[in-house]
Parts: C-alpha cells; sequence; structure tokens
C-alpha cells in the first residue's frame, strides 16, 4: 500500500484527538434518528473538518481510505446482518474497536463504514452515485442538509474531548521516547539501504511514523524484488519514497546480507555497496 494512504496524519497527537471525536460522534448518531441524529452529525462534520484543516492532504488520503476500505466494510456488515438493527450495532461496535487501536494508521475507513450504513437511511441510491473521487462525508451531509456545528472545540466537550485530550498528551510523550529510540537505530545508525519496489503490504499494527522519514513497522514482513528478497522480524523503516531501510551492523556473506532480526539475499545483476555514510551499504545494480 502506497505510503501516501497511510494517513500519517492520524497518528499525530491533534489528528488522533479530531479522529477520535469524529467517529464517538458518528456512534451516537447511529444510535439516533431525526433530529437527533442530524444535530450529532454536524458535531462530526466540524470535528472532520477542524482535522482536515490542520493537515494538507487530509482530505484526499482519508477519502481514498474511506472509499476502498470503508465500504468494504460496510458491504461486509450489511450483507452479514440479520437486520437493521444488527448493521447499526455491528458499525457502533467496528467504531469502538477502531478507537482501541494502539495506531490510526489506515484506520481513517473506519468512518467511511459508518457513513455508508448512515448513508442508507439518508438516500435510497447513494450507492449509484459513489464515484472514486466521492467523499461520503459530504455526500452525508447533503443528504439530510446537515451543517457543521460552529465551534468544535465546543462542541468536544460532549464527546469526552477533554478526557481524550489529556488520554493522548500521555500517548505523545510514550511515542517521542520511542520516536528517538528508532531514529537512533534506523536514521542515525548504520543502515542497510534497499531499493522500492517489490510485492508486499506492511501491516499497520504498532507502527511509528518518524517524521520527514517514513514509517517503521515492526511486524514481521517478507519482501521479494527484482533486487532480491528480504524477511525482517525486528523492524524495517519504509521511507516516504518506498526505499526501505535495515538498522545496522551489518554482515555481507556473499549474496546473502544479515543483521539483527533481519536477512537479505541479493538478486543475480545486482550487488552490494557502500551507502553514502561511513557504515551505511546499498543494493544496487550491477555496473
Amino acid at each position: 500500500m502506497p505510503l501516501s494512504g497511510q494517513n500519517a496524519h492520524l497518528d499525530t497527537f491533534e489528528g488522533r484527538i479530531w479522529l477520535r471525536l469524529e467517529w464517538r460522534a458518528l456512534s451516537r448518531a447511529l444510535a439516533q434518528s431525526g433530529e437527533d441524529r442530524k444535530r450529532t452529525l454536524g458535531d462530526a462534520a466540524a470535528f472532520r473538518l477542524k482535522r482536515r484543516s490542520l493537515f494538507g492532504n487530509a482530505a484526499e488520503n482519508e477519502r481514498v481510505e474511506e472509499i476502498r476500505e470503508g465500504l468494504a466494510q460496510y458491504t461486509g456488515i450489511v450483507v452479514v446482518a440479520d437486520s437493521r438493527a444488527d448493521a447499526i450495532a455491528s458499525t457502533i461496535e467496528h467504531l469502538a474497536a477502531a478507537e482501541g487501536h494502539e495506531t490510526f494508521l489506515q484506520q481513517s475507513y473506519a468512518a467511511g463504514t459508518a457513513y455508508g450504513v448512515l448513508l442508507d437511511d439518508a438516500s435510497a441510491d447513494w450507492r449509484r452515485n459513489v464515484r472514486s473521487n466521492s467523499d461520503l462525508g459530504q455526500m452525508l451531509m447533503a443528504a439530510l442538509n446537515v451543517a457543521p456545528a460552529a465551534d468544535a472545540v465546543e462542541a468536544s466537550a460532549r464527546y469526552g474531548g477533554p478526557e481524550i485530550r489529556s488520554a493522548e498528551q500521555t500517548r505523545a510523550e510514550q511515542r517521542r521516547t520511542r520516536e528517538r529510540e528508532l531514529r537512533s537505530r534506523f536514521v542515525d545508525g548504520p543502515v542497510l539501504l534497499i531499493p522500492s519496489g517489490g510485492g508486499t503490504t506492511f501491516n499497520a499494527v504498532g507502527a511509528t511514523p518518524i517524521p520527514g522519514v517514513g514509517t517503521v513497522f515492526v511486524l514481521p514482513c517478507r519482501v521479494k524484488g527484482e533486487w532480491g528478497t528480504l524477511e525482517a522480524t525486528n523492524g524495517i523503516l519504509v521511507n516516504d519514497d518506498g526505499k526501505r531501510r535495515l538498522a545496522g551492523p551489518i554482515r555481507i556473506e556473499g549474496i546473502n546480507i544479515r543483521g539483527e532480526g533481519w536477512t537479505v539475499m541479493v538478486a543475480s545483476g545486482w550487488t552490494v555497496r557502500p551507502g553514502p555514510r561511513s557504515g551505511d551499504y546499498q543494493i544496487m545494480r550491477e555496473p
């Protein structure tokens, strides 16, 4: 999955706060009807707009995930639900589970699922009108003629905003410590640089973005590309441009390169050469 679709802003302090508030408002709206639902959706819209105003490209990146993953989850929920009430209950549970994730990377689709279920009540033929560039939140607000609440900060108090902010402050302090540790391993220390390319999707559970560099994924992964294959069990940094970094120290044994928790086998036609810094190595095509 391309990094642009991972919504790294949703793992920031403010990004997480306003996403959690939107999810909570959507969950409450699902349990309501009529004017109560519309008022609550006005709060959800305000939280959504507030978050997107803080980060460039946030609306586009979130929208892509809501369409691609959110509607897939929506379909799964409504197909297996025995009733409308079951579909609503499942969606509320889905939102609560999303809020409990350690990281919100690739989690923005949860809102898309909720918007789909809410659109079922608001517009009978909404699915026919969904396009690749649609925004499900805008579709719902337009169908119900809902305007965002005037003051997102004031509205946040109705959904535990101060408590969320306090909890996120604690988490942010812990994440800064973790980020410093990962930066020392994958940025400041010696690394093996691997070209982009190769078919794999990195699991975002436990992932940590390093601003201006990329994202460290910690779950075991296997990547195969024209340059060779790699297996990592102790973390891999995927740069914003798609290139990968494995932390040193590095041992070169013919076509096999090894480090703590990872192994790379270099393909024919490729070679390992010193990298741009002392102690770094990089996989390159043979001249």
